[in-house]
């Protein structure tokens, strides 16, 4: 166990040496050096905060390896990352990230198996919402079990009734953002929102067309300014799903029966999404859309079969549009490419 902790710690080393050797910021004055004669060279020594960096990023893979809670980890990058440079706070976020990932599957199994347990359900329900776990009485084992979650910067969510943990990214932007750099201060800044308040819950959009139309063109000024930042894929996977949901994201409340047109209301979050943003790639996707609206005078389904639904198939050009656009989003960012 021990050689593993110390070649994961090695591993570690090697990659954040790497990682912060390509993270520097650019040289403003170039100056041409006279070569160096071959009986003058040196072995170069690693620079103090080089070295630091990667001690305190081996800590951390060490802490991770060990730790018994969640809890344990962020504590450390409480401690640790307000005392390092931008790129090995960049680091310390990105692997307590990949902790995340491979932590809360095993975590929700357990719950769920807790929330079995005879009384256990009932006492969750006290909780109330937002959750307050104070309110559970005469269980003090569960109280400070779920109260070690949260300090890990988790939270309790529910789907259909049932409770599980996610990250909490409001909370890690306010502990964080003002440590990494500017791409993923601007990254948490978009999932902070997102946190607060999601767009969908349970297949259905749960802010106005308006405000989604806003969270594409920020997740959108993200990508344009960091096209190679660290979280680049992740922005433009989240830009993709705003913007499906913005164009097609339809429900039955978005289309006037019987013509299947589109409400004039929606109509008009696109029309003023591109009136108030020309110059935008979301704009001009959009901008593109409206002409084929247009093209079908506002009409966007087929009506259903009688006795089966009220909706049926996209017309045509609709149901093209709709299918190009993942293409469309790819030339607007080719400078962003798609993790396989």
């Amino acid at each position: 166990m021990k050689e593993n902790l110390v070649k994961q710690a090695s591993i570690c080393t090697l990659l954040a040496a790497s990682l912060l050797a390509g993270c520097g910021a650019p040289e403003q004055n170039v100056h041409v050096k006279e070569p160096v004669r071959p009986d003058s060279v040196q072995t170069a020594s690693p620079s103090p905060g080089a070295a630091a960096s990667d001690n305190v990023l081996a800590k951390l893979q060490l802490k991770i390896a060990q730790a018994k809670e969640a809890r344990e980890v962020t504590a450390f990058l409480d401690e640790n990352m307000p005392k390092a440079g931008k790129a090995t706070a960049d680091q310390m976020f990105i692997e307590l990230q990949k902790f995340y990932d491979t932590h809360l599957p095993g975590l929700n199994a357990g719950f769920t198996e807790m929330m079995g347990q005879p009384g256990t359900a009932d006492k969750m329900r006290e909780i109330g919402y937002p959750a307050d776990f104070n309110k559970i009485v005469n269980d003090d084992t569960l109280k400070q079990w779920l109260k070690n979650q949260a300090a890990a910067k988790l939270q309790l969510s529910d789907k259909e009734g049932s409770y599980f943990w996610k990250v909490d990214y409001d909370a890690l932007n306010k502990s964080y953002a003002p440590y990494v750099s500017d791409d993923l201060k601007a990254y948490l800044a978009i999932l902070s929102l997102e946190n607060k308040t999601p767009f969908r819950s349970d297949a259905s959009l749960k802010i106005s067309r308006d405000e989604l139309g806003e969270r594409t063109l920020a997740a959108e000024k993200v990508l344009t300014a960091y096209p190679k930042g660290l979280k680049a894929d992740e922005t433009k996977a989240l830009y993709s799903e705003y913007l499906h949901e913005y164009i097609h994201g339809y429900r039955y409340e978005a289309i006037e029966e019987p013509g299947m047109k589109l409400i004039p209301l929606v109509k008009q979050s696109y029309e003023k999404l591109v009136k108030n943003n020309p110059d935008t790639k979301t704009a001009g996707i959009v901008k593109e859309y409206l002409t084929v609206i247009n093209a079908n005078k506002d009409v966007i389904y087929s009506p259903g079969k009688k006795g089966e639904s009220i909706i049926g198939d996209p017309k045509p050009g609709i149901d093209v549009f709709w299918k190009e656009l993942d293409a469309r989003i790819a030339a607007a960012f080719p400078d962003v490419k798609t993790a396989k």
